[in-house]
């Protein structure tokens, strides 16, 4: 049986129909197209931004679709923050009529009623998008699809947080990125009083990436500051 490739769709909006409209483009085009075989489609719904943040903390997700009007910033602040925590994620408007002004940079938009082909030409790029998700630099090459790290010490599974944690600092290479940066991004507090557990992941993460974990040459704690990935 061939290995697929999960593709993870989360729907943001009141509308019940969209979720089963894709999956009916989807199922179409797989029956016609064998190189879909290699892909899985899941598609998760939210009906609050709330709800879809505990979502994206809680899987890897390929693209969001989000029901957006022309009121005035109607999702802009949220979309920002989607964009600032999760840039690998593509961010897809559904509107009835085209907005304006463009307000914020989405990858795609459709305008309800869907159209299957539109339906498909988006579930076609993410698919192309999704099936290499990885961030790479130096030795250090981080799938963020399966959340699996390979580095100086092989290959290693990582959870949530020491995921997020990697993903933050490998997408500021060769930056100091502040513990209140870290704290606000990856544990999404301002409660800075105690910042153990931050320590307490790094050194996690150091075993799993340094080839010796108490030299790091990689996961450079600059004190008094923060923490740089560096790729030599």
């Amino acid at each position: 049986m061939v290995a697929q490739t999960i593709i993870r769709l989360l729907y943001l909006g009141r509308q019940r129909t969209v979720v089963p409209e894709i999956e009916t483009v989807w199922q179409n085009a797989c029956g016609g197209e064998p190189a879909l075989a290699s892909f899985s489609l899941q598609t998760l719904w939210a009906t609050s931004q709330r709800r879809a943040m505990d979502v994206l903390r809680a899987h890897t997700v390929h693209a969001i679709l989000l029901l957006v009007d022309n009121r005035n910033q109607h999702r802009t602040r949220f979309c920002q923050d989607l964009r600032r925590r999760y840039p690998e994620l593509s961010i897809v408007a559904i509107c009835r009529e085209p907005l304006r002004p463009k307000r914020f940079g989405f990858d795609a938009e459709l305008q309800t009623p869907l159209r299957p082909m539109e339906i498909e030409a988006l579930l076609r790029s993410v698919c192309q998008g999704g099936a290499d998700m990885q961030l790479c630099i130096g030795p250090i090459h981080l799938n963020l699809a399966t959340r699996t790290v390979l580095g100086p010490r092989g290959r290693h599974q990582l959870p949530p947080k020491q995921c997020g944690l990697l993903r933050l600092l490998m997408n500021h290479a060769g930056e100091v990125v502040s513990r209140e940066t870290i704290m606000r991004i990856v544990w999404e507090t301002e409660y800075l009083v105690d910042t153990r557990t931050l320590d307490v992941h790094m050194r996690w993460l150091r075993e799993k990436i340094e080839p010796e974990p108490s030299h790091p040459v990689h996961l450079i704690t600059v004190r008094g500051q923060g923490y740089r990935l560096d790729a030599s």
